[in-house]
C-alpha cells in the first residue's frame, strides 16, 4: 500500500513539492514571459461571449468606484481580495458591505489570464509586469467610468507596443435605451451606461497614445457617442494613425424607413486621423458617415476588407467617390454593401457622354480583380442589378444574397448570364467564363424573392459550388427541392441530373430534420452525396434523425443564426478547424 501511494505521489503536478523551492521558478524569465504570452493567447481564442467578460470586468475594475492614490498593484490587489472574500462563505459582514457589488449573488467576476497570473507570486507578478503584449487588449464597456483605471494601466504596461481598443457604449441587454441619450440618472444612482462626458474622458486617455493604435472598434445606441469620438480622432492636431490597421464603428439604429439622416445638428462628414492611416486593412462603418475623399479611403492601397451599411441616402458617397475608394484599394478582397452603397441610382452612375442605354452595359465599368467575396443586403432589384453592370469580379468565390424588397426575378436571370467585365475573362482551360456564378465556390442566400425558374437558371451555372447555405425562412421552397429532385439542363431536352452536383457542405436556418435526411439520402443515391450538414440550433429534429444524419455525412452540427452579420460559409468551415467565427459552434 506504500509502495502504491509512493507511485500516485511522486512527480504528481496535483501535489506541491517538498520545501521551500518552487522548479517552475528555474524557468528563465523570458521562457516564462514566452509561456504567459501562450496563456493569454489560449484563453482569449477560447472565448466566446466577449461581452460578458466584459461587463465583468468592469463590476472587477470598479468594485471601489472612490479608489484613492496609484492604479496599479494596490487597485489591483484590493479588487482581488474583495473578490475572493466575495467567493467566502464565511465572509462577515464588513467584507461584504465594501463590495458595493451590484449584481446577483451567484455572479462571480473572474480577472482576465494576465491579471491572475501577476499575482500569483512577487516572481511571477514582476515577468508578467514586464511582458508588454500582455496588456495590448483595451476593452471597455459600458459599465467602466472614470477616472478609467485600467485603461491607464494597461497603456503603461503595453510600452510601445501597438493596442488594440474596443469602446461599447451600448446600454446593457436587459436595459431599454434612452432614445434621448440624456445623461441624467437618479439621485443617489451610479449611471448604468457610459455618458457623453464618460466617453469624452476616455478619448483624452486615449488620444495621446494614437500613433500606436492596431484596432480601434466602438459601438453606440445613440449616435450622438459616436459623433464624439469622431471629433476627437479628427482633432487638427493628429498628424495620423501609423500603425491602424483595422477601424470598425458601429452605429446600431433602426433606421430602415429614414431616408434622410435622423440628426442634422450632428451630419458632419468628418476627416480622420489627419486623413492618414496608411496600414488599414479593414473597415467597417455601420451607419456612421465619414468624409469619403479622405486619402486612407481613397487611397486605401492596403485594404483588404470593406463594410458599408445603414446609411440614409443623404450621408452616403457620389458614385465618383464610391468609384474611387474601389479603385484606389488594388487589394481589396471584401465588399459588404448593406443598405448602403453610392447615392442614386443606375442612371446616376453612368459615363459622362453615355446614354445609359444596355448598348453602354460595357462602358466604364470597374473592375476589381483580388475581390473575392461579396456581400449584398436590404437593396432594390434595379440598385443591385445597376451595380453588377457597373462592376465587375473576375476572381469572385463567395456571395451572400439578402434581398427580399421587390422580385429579383430579372437579377437571377443577370446572375445567371453572361459575365460583365471590362474586357473578356478566360478561365484557365481557354473558355469564357458564363457568368458570375460559374466561378462561385461558396453562396449564402437569406432572401431572394424570385421566380421558380429563375432559381433553376442560377442552379445550373453553380456547376462548381461547395457550400451553400439557405435561410429557407424567406425562400421559396424550390431553392431547397432542387438539391435533391433531378432537374432539367438548359438547351439540352431530356437531360437531367440533380444539381449543384460539387455541393459538399450545406447549412440550412428553419428546414426540418426529416426533410435534411431526406435530402441527404437522395444526393447520396444520385452519386453527388454531402459531407458536411450544418442546422441551425433551434430547428426541428428528432433524435432519429440527427443520429442518422450523423450516422451519414461526415460531418454534422449546429449553428446559432446572427441576426446582423452576413458572413460566408466558409466561416462555419474554419470554425471546426480551431478558426474563430460568428456562427458560434453549440453542443448537441
Amino acid at each position: 500500500m506504500d509502495c502504491y501511494s509512493n507511485v500516485l505521489t511522486k512527480d504528481n503536478p496535483f501535489v506541491p513539492p517538498k520545501g521551500t523551492r518552487c522548479p517552475v521558478n528555474d524557468i528563465p524569465p523570458e521562457l516564462l514571459s514566452l509561456i504567459f504570452e501562450v496563456g493569454a493567447q489560449s484563453i482569449e481564442d477560447g472565448d466566446d461571449d466577449e461581452e460578458e467578460e466584459d461587463e465583468a470586468m468592469a463590476v472587477y475594475w470598479n468594485l471601489e468606484s472612490g479608489a484613492k492614490g496609484g492604479v496599479d498593484e494596490d487597485i489591483e490587489t484590493t479588487n482581488l481580495k474583495r473578490i475572493r472574500a466575495a467567493r467566502n462563505d464565511d465572509m462577515d459582514e464588513d467584507d461584504s458591505s465594501e463590495l458595493s457589488m451590484d449584481s446577483d449573488a451567484t455572479f462571480e467576476p473572474m480577472p482576465p489570464f494576465e491579471v491572475l497570473i501577476s499575482h500569483v507570486c512577487h516572481h511571477w507578478r514582476m515577468v508578467a509586469l514586464n511582458t508588454p503584449s500582455l496588456w495590448t487588449e483595451i476593452n471597455v464597456s459600458p459599465l467602466d467610468s472614470p477616472p478609467f483605471e485600467r485603461v491607464q494601466i494597461l497603456l503603461e504596461r503595453s510600452k510601445s507596443l501597438p493596442i488594440d481598443i474596443r469602446i461599447d457604449c451600448e446600454p446593457p441587454d436587459d436595459e431599454e435605451e434612452d432614445s434621448s441619450g440624456s445623461e441624467d440618472s437618479e439621485l443617489g444612482q451610479a449611471p448604468r451606461s457610459m455618458t457623453f462626458s464618460d466617453l469624452d474622458n476616455l478619448m483624452s486617455l486615449l488620444i495621446p497614445h494614437i500613433s500606436r493604435w492596431g484596432s480601434i472598434e466602438v459601438a453606440v445606441a445613440c449616435y450622438k457617442h459616436m459623433f464624439v469620438f469622431l471629433s476627437a480622432v479628427s482633432d487638427p492636431s493628429i498628424a495620423g494613425a501609423p500603425q491602424l490597421e483595422a477601424l470598425q464603428l458601429y452605429h446600431h439604429e433602426d433606421a430602415e424607413s429614414l431616408t434622410a439622416f435622423a440628426q442634422p445638428d450632428l451630419v458632419q462628414h468628418f476627416k480622420l486621423f489627419g486623413g492618414v492611416a496608411p496600414r488599414l486593412k479593414s473597415v467597417a462603418l455601420w451607419g456612421v458617415h465619414v468624409d469619403w475623399c479622405q486619402e486612407w479611403l481613397s487611397c486605401g492601397s492596403n485594404l483588404l476588407d470593406l463594410e458599408l451599411a445603414y446609411h440614409t441616402d443623404d450621408v452616403r458617397p457620389s458614385w465618383k467617390q464610391f468609384t474611387a475608394i474601389l479603385c484606389g484599394a488594388p487589394k481589396l478582397e471584401t465588399l459588404s454593401l448593406c443598405s448602403s452603397g453610392p447615392l442614386g441610382g443606375p442612371h446616376d452612375w453612368y459615363p459622362e457622354g453615355s446614354s445609359g442605354g444596355y448598348g453602354d452595359d460595357y462602358a466604364g465599368v470597374i473592375e476589381l480583380r483580388s475581390l473575392t467575396h461579396l456581400v449584398l443586403a436590404f437593396h432594390l432589384p434595379l440598385y443591385v442589378s445597376g451595380l453588377l453592370r457597373r462592376l465587375a469580379f473576375p476572381a469572385l468565390k463567395s456571395l451572400t444574397l439578402d434581398l427580399d424588397d421587390g422580385d429579383f426575378t430579372d437579377l437571377a436571370v443577370q446572375l445567371a448570364g453572361p459575365v460583365v467585365t471590362a474586357v473578356s475573362v478566360i478561365s484557365k482551360d481557354g473558355e469564357k467564363k458564363r457568368s458570375l456564378l460559374t466561378g462561385l465556390d461558396t453562396l449564402k442566400i437569406s432572401g431572394f424573392p424570385c421566380s421558380d425558374r429563375s432559381v433553376e437558371l442560377m442552379y445550373a451555372e453553380l456547376g462548381n459550388l461547395k457550400a451553400l447555405n439557405l435561410t429557407m425562412t424567406y425562400l421559396s421552397p424550390v431553392f431547397l427541392q432542387l438539391l435533391y429532385h433531378p432537374c432539367s439542363v438548359p438547351g439540352q431536352r431530356d437531360v437531367c441530373h440533380v444539381c449543384l452536383p460539387s455541393l459538399t457542405t450545406l447549412s440550412t436556418t428553419d428546414v426540418p430534420g426529416h426533410q435534411m435526411r431526406e435530402l441527404v439520402q437522395k444526393r447520396k443515391e444520385a452519386g453527388v452525396p454531402l459531407k458536411a450538414v450544418y442546422m441551425e440550433e433551434n430547428d426541428e429534429i428528432t433524435d432519429h434523425d440527427l443520429q442518422w444524419l450523423k450516422d451519414n455525412v461526415e460531418e454534422f452540427d449546429f449553428f446559432e443564426a446572427s441576426d446582423d452579420e452576413f458572413e460566408s460559409l466558409a466561416d462555419i468551415e474554419e470554425e471546426h478547424e480551431g478558426s474563430e467565427s460568428e456562427w458560434e459552434e453549440v453542443d448537441d
